[in-house]
């Protein structure tokens, strides 16, 4: 992976990581998409270019970006082995633009949303995929929707995933199952510790937004590993 170069010829994509990736939350939980998007990138169009703003839409109004040269291409896959986001992610909305006038990311009375498109105009982006859960993928639909309104036709590929599950409509949010599998054996852990104090009280939260179903899918699993589980008989 490179610094940021400029490329104004032949076309270019670019990848822009959610504001609230589930790989932030536990490395090893699951491969990050963006490994398979590289790499399928390099078979089916090797002649783009790609593009990877850090740390989402910070990086995208920040103009912080990294190529993916050709020795990235080539080992794209050794991120399965690591998890995590390997670009970043931020807590940035592009809507919300007192806040990041207070971040000192645009200035007072800029719209954000035309800033960002003049970013993407400079860098010669064609294709946005965004990865992350409904605010990611929102934001990416209004930022769109203002390039279109100004004659600069970008396309918009979003990867619903999310631990929350909480993208309407999809059914399965990429990194929602395995983040409850995690969370059954994290319980399994600590609960199997209950006993080193007589006096112990175990909490164990489940976070994000609209974290219902991680809840209820992570207690599940919790119940059929103990079921795979062969048990010591009890004392008499």
């Amino acid at each position: 992976m490179t610094p940021s170069t400029h490329n104004p010829k032949g076309s270019r994509c670019r990848f822009v990581a959610s504001p609230c990736s589930p790989l932030a939350v536990s490395p090893p939980v699951c491969p990050p998409p963006s490994a398979t998007l590289i790499e399928r990138y390099t078979q089916v169009a090797p002649e783009v270019e790609i593009i990877a703003y850090q740390y989402g839409y910070h990086g995208l109004l920040t103009g912080n970006y990294i190529v993916i040269d050709d020795e990235g291409r080539k080992n794209a896959g050794i991120l399965r082995d690591f998890g995590g986001s390997p670009i970043g992610n931020s807590r940035v909305k592009l809507t919300n633009a007192k806040n990041l006038v207070e971040r000192g990311l645009v200035k007072e009375g800029v719209n954000p949303l035309e800033f960002a498109a003049e970013q993407l105009r400079k860098d010669g982006v064609d294709v946005l995929h965004t990865i992350g859960g409904d605010d990611t993928n929102t934001t990416a639909a209004d930022l769109a929707a203002y390039l279109h309104e100004n004659d600069y036709e970008l396309t918009v590929v979003g990867l619903p995933k999310t631990i929350d599950n909480d993208v309407v409509p999809i059914r399965q949010s990429l990194g929602a199952w395995t983040a409850a599998d995690e969370g059954a054996g994290f319980a399994f852990n600590v609960i199997g510790e209950h006993r080193s104090n007589p006096r112990m009280l175990i909490v164990h939260e489940c976070m994000g937004r609209n974290c219902g179903y991680l809840t209820a899918e992570t207690a599940r699993r919790y119940h059929d590993l103990l079921q795979t589980k062969q048990w010591a008989p009890p004392s008499a």
